[in-house]
């Protein structure tokens, strides 16, 4: 299993643009698949002292939305959740088999990606995705994770496909039952797989984020 950091152009996605606009600060939390080529976004905006009512009425008139909603959870923070066919990026992400970690933009519009993959050949997919889709990429990290830290293959399996059919949305759209029976091992043993593949998810997580 390999870590990675992966600098993204992105200054024709809603983050890009929404970061040239105002003086915020954009981290994408997790991106899952909407329709056949969209993807929803969930972000954590830092105002930097812009006005929140800002924050949804701007992404709202980028081309390529299809919904946004934003709810201010601090005094300098919004989360927002937008739904976008304009994001190849992040279809790029989703197609590769790559974890995103975290996505922080910076002042020019680029978005700095954390990742996580089994394989190098992953990272090798996202990029060519990237290219063919004319998204410029370049390449800052990657080192292999202690094999302590690694999910099992086993473990992978199980949380992929967990995260493919719905599990981890809200509302479930399949429950630990279904998944069992899909890997033909007893709801408890599910469970069990899934607690501890997403506590070494979790550590390294907060590991790789350094704070």
């Amino acid at each position: 299993m390999y870590e990675a950091v992966l600098a993204v152009n992105l200054m024709e996605s809603w983050v890009g643009k929404l970061s040239r606009q105002l003086p915020v600060s954009i981290n994408i939390v997790d991106t899952i698949a909407f329709g056949d080529e969209g993807v929803q976004d969930l972000a954590e905006v830092k105002l930097n002292g812009t006005d929140p009512g800002l924050i949804e009425k701007v992404i709202s008139e980028f081309d390529h939305i299809d919904f946004v909603k934003a709810s201010k959870v601090d005094q300098d923070k919004v989360i927002v959740i937008v739904g976008t066919k304009g994001c190849g990026g992040c279809r790029s992400i989703l197609e590769s088999g790559c974890f995103l970690i975290s996505a922080t933009t910076d002042d020019h519009g680029w978005v700095e990606w954390k990742l996580i993959m089994n394989e190098k050949l992953q990272l090798q997919k996202l990029v060519g995705s990237l290219e063919k889709r004319g998204i410029e990429s370049r390449l800052i990290l990657i080192q292999p994770i202690d094999d302590r830290e690694s999910l099992t293959p086993r473990q992978e399996k199980i949380i992929k496909t967990a995260l493919e059919r719905g599990y981890y949305d809200f509302p479930k759209r399949i429950g630990i039952r279904e998944l069992a029976r899909i890997f033909d091992i007893s709801t408890a043993s599910v469970s069990e797989t899934l607690r501890r593949g997403q506590k070494k998810i979790i550590e390294h997580y907060f590991k790789l984020k350094g704070d």
